[in-house]
């Protein structure tokens, strides 16, 4: 899906978040942020996943970029939150497909692992050129174990979806626009995210959105 379409589709959605403030809990499967974002492979069963909201909780693309001459400048160089997830995608065996398939159903596990939501005043001073090297992405202001999920692909794993869930670890209070916003009061368990991308070898495109989870029982 274009960026475009994207942004124009966080736009209209922006009027079920206006009864949501900032510091809110969100409901059970509540619907808590749009994103978009994208992968980069650093090996054959791995990467790195860099996503940046763009509706969070009732704050919009104003509160979320910054300022590109009268409009927000909508990507990752630009945005104040990033979240960032190392992963692997490990192929699952070969299992029988009906008859009619084209043969390119394909399936990949991604394991259990972590994520980090990282916050910057200043997000024009990240450095992107080693992505291991993280010093200045900003304050990690949420910590997330995300669970497993199953990547679910039609054409040879060039395109597809995933759904899994982030159980909040921890959290800090920080200032957007002289909002503050904590991630506890607003997904005080986690969230479940849903996502489709599309790509190729050195890495794919992602867009999606995630509710809020309820308590564990």
């Amino acid at each position: 899906m274009k960026l475009a379409t994207i942004v124009m589709l966080g736009i209209a959605l922006l009027g079920s978040f206006a009864s949501m403030q900032a510091a809110d809990p969100a409901g059970a499967s509540q619907n808590v942020l749009f994103f978009t974002g994208g992968s980069v492979y650093t090996s054959d069963t791995g990467g790195v996943c860099i996503w940046y909201p763009l509706l969070l909780g009732d704050l919009n693309m104003e509160f979320l970029f910054e300022f590109d001459g009268r409009a927000p400048a909508v990507d990752k160089e630009h945005a104040y939150l990033i979240w960032v997830s190392d992963f692997e995608a490990l192929p699952q065996a070969p299992f029988k497909l009906p008859p009619s398939s084209t043969g390119l159903f394909t399936l990949q596990l991604v394991p259990t692992g972590s994520a980090t939501i990282y916050f910057s005043d200043r997000p024009q001073l990240r450095k992107w050129k080693d992505l291991t090297d993280r010093s200045s992405w900003g304050t990690p202001v949420a910590t997330f174990v995300r669970q497993a999920g199953i990547f679910q692909s039609t054409d040879g794993g060039m395109s597809g979806g995933m759904t899994n869930s982030a159980v909040l670890l921890s959290s800090k209070p920080f200032k957007l626009n002289g909002v503050t916003f904590d991630f506890k009061d607003l997904i005080p368990h986690g969230m479940t995210c849903f996502e489709a991308g599309s790509g190729n070898e050195f890495g794919d495109d992602e867009a999606g959105s995630c509710v809020a989870i309820s308590p564990a029982k």
